[in-house]
């Protein structure tokens, strides 16, 4: 039994959002997760994940990948400017939360995947903390959507995609 795990599920049901338990692989090191689909215009995916040895927290990540439109955009930027685009997300999720731990992968030059995690602890995790916490991570997505597009756009390089940011 897993309190942590069983409270968050218990709290996500209230609300009404959908939520699937995941397997952890073998050799992860995490105790459990759980993947959250947060309504809206975009549907927005967060984890909620317990580090394996680490009762005392939980961490609610979101992961957005650069989808194939916008990629194909991206790649039609100078390096620098793809770099000035990379860092822009950077500061805007660090000023929107000072907190959380956010990484842009491969590289500033060549950003295809961004991650953003929040810790809580859970002696005094509630859930209007959790609830808060959800929300905060949809409107990260959109963050990054908006500056992405909005960097593309003033290069003349903006199309509307087809599908959503791929998460």
């Amino acid at each position: 039994m897993e309190p942590s795990r069983d409270r968050i599920l218990l709290w996500l049901a209230e609300e009404g959002l959908e939520v699937k338990v995941e397997q952890v692989p073998p050799g992860v090191p995490v105790e459990w997760v759980v993947l959250v689909q947060i309504p809206g215009v975009v549907r927005v995916n967060v984890a909620i994940q317990q580090p394996k040895g680490r009762v005392d927290v939980i961490v609610v990540s979101l992961g957005v990948m650069v989808g194939p439109e916008h990629r194909d955009s991206m790649l039609k930027l100078s390096r620098e400017d793809r770099i000035v685009l990379a860092s822009d997300v950077m500061r805007d999720l660090i000023m929107v939360c000072s907190d959380c731990a956010i990484a842009i992968q491969p590289s500033l030059e060549d950003p295809q995947f961004i991650n953003v995690s929040k810790l809580a602890y859970t002696s005094s995790l509630t859930k209007e903390g959790l609830m808060s916490m959800l929300r905060l991570m949809a409107n990260i997505f959109t963050l990054i959507v908006t500056d992405i597009n909005s960097a593309l756009a003033s290069k003349g390089l903006y199309r509307r995609p087809s599908e959503g940011m791929v998460m």
